[in-house]
């Protein structure tokens, strides 16, 4: 189940009570965050992974979707303690956070030099409705 950001909600907010709302990104960024809400992505090597929207991410279900690609941070530069959440955000840098979830294996440790890695269909985000 994925929770959006402060952002996404707005954007929902002023969809249904506006009429407007910000154009969507053509491209998602994966972030990782450990237990203390602190993003990790500069520790590895590639930093944020850059995705694009509408290819690189599957449809999986009425409500949810999952990458359709590898999504490769590379190698950690540094230990890194506690990862716990995954994050999309609109930017390589900065920029708004679409959504956060915790990820199945949290929290875990990637020592320096060791790669971290999602296949396909590992990531996936849950747009909650009021039937679940």
């Amino acid at each position: 189940m994925s929770d959006f950001s402060v952002y996404s909600a707005t954007q929902f907010a002023n969809w249904m009570s506006q009429g407007t709302v910000n154009t969507p990104p053509t491209d998602l960024y994966v972030a990782v965050f450990d237990d203390t809400n602190t993003e990790r992505s500069g520790d590895f090597v590639n930093g944020r992974v850059q995705t694009t929207t509408g290819t690189d991410w599957n449809i999986i279900n009425t409500n949810d979707f999952e990458n359709a690609n590898l999504i490769d941070f590379g190698e950690a530069s540094t230990d890194v303690n506690n990862l716990q959440d995954i994050a999309l955000f609109d930017a390589a840098s900065g920029g708004n956070e679409i959504a956060r979830y915790q990820l199945a294996d949290a929290l875990f440790d990637v020592s320096e030099g060791t790669i971290l890695q999602y296949a396909a269909g590992e990531i996936d985000f849950d747009v909650v409705d009021r039937t679940e």
